[in-house]
């Protein structure tokens, strides 16, 4: 019996076929909000595509839980014009924009909204190619604005499965003023998460408490959301006079979260945000 021989044109296929080439870009920026109380918080975007890449036409998703019933919504909104290469477009009040464009629900108009913001460009290949930035502000006392920025990360590789650290601090200290802190999370991945939450006494190492965050906030976070504790310091069963803490948190589930913390002036309210440090 001959044994078939496969020609030398039919292996070459086999041996040299081409590597995926990514056909999209998205990224996340991990707050955007709008809040109209004693002081109007709301959020700035500016989207970048770098010099020499494909004019791009991008869509953005906003991810955000309801004030009003508890549901996410996700609606997604296309670029009113293309992006070329080395120019970018801006929006002063990107969830004003999706209000104005007809696609945030009648009942969830007058809330204060907060979530993430994904923004996704077809043709691009890398990640280098997309910039976002993002700046929360409020008008500051005296004129001018009080802010916060973020940047755009990309949605394929930014979080970790195991786990994100954080240190912040309470009170006085020294010319650096009196500071208060919240942190946040977002669930990076496809699928649900909670997450366990730990507080060390960065002064001792102590353990403080640890807790999940659906104990909190009731609920696991969905794909793309995120949650915020506000005064962590003020929180239950951190002990009065407490002034360095250790913030760890872990999926409790298979997942991929990333978190971050805002050291706020407790006199301007004035903020400085920092991703959490995410171990592989």
């Amino acid at each position: 019996m001959r044994t078939p021989r496969i020609s030398a044109a039919v292996f070459a296929v086999f041996l040299f076929v081409p590597a995926l080439v990514v056909s999209a870009v998205s990224q996340r920026i991990p707050v955007v909000t709008q809040v109209q109380g004693v002081v109007f918080y709301r959020t700035f975007l500016m989207v970048g595509v770098a010099s020499g890449s494909p004019t791009v036409t991008p869509r953005m998703t906003l991810t955000y839980r309801s004030p009003v019933d508890g549901t996410v919504q996700t609606p997604t909104l296309t670029f009113p014009g293309p992006i070329a290469g080395g120019q970018a477009q801006t929006f002063e009040d990107v969830i004003q924009t999706f209000k104005d464009s007809g696609l945030i629900r009648q009942q969830d108009q007058s809330a204060g909204l907060f979530g993430t913001l994904e923004v996704t460009a077809d043709a691009l290949t890398d990640p280098s190619q997309l910039s976002l930035v993002a700046r929360t502000f409020s008008p500051a006392a005296g004129g001018g604005t009080n802010g916060i920025a973020y940047v755009g990360r990309d949605v394929q590789t930014a979080g970790s499965g195991s786990r994100i650290v954080a240190f912040v601090r309470n009170g006085a200290f020294g010319s650096d003023g009196t500071t208060r802190a919240n942190i946040g999370f977002v669930n990076e991945g496809a699928t649900p998460v909670d997450l366990r939450i730990t507080y060390l006494d960065a002064a001792t190492g102590a353990k403080i408490k640890d807790f999940t965050l659906s104990s909190v906030v009731s609920r696991p976070l969905g794909p793309g959301e995120v949650t915020q504790l506000n005064n962590v310091f003020a929180g239950a069963g951190v002990p009065a006079g407490t002034r360095l803490m250790s913030v760890v948190a872990e999926p409790v589930t298979a997942g991929r979260i990333s978190g971050y913390a805002v050291q706020l002036d407790s006199v301007t309210s004035d903020g400085s945000f920092f991703l959490m440090t995410e171990e592989p």
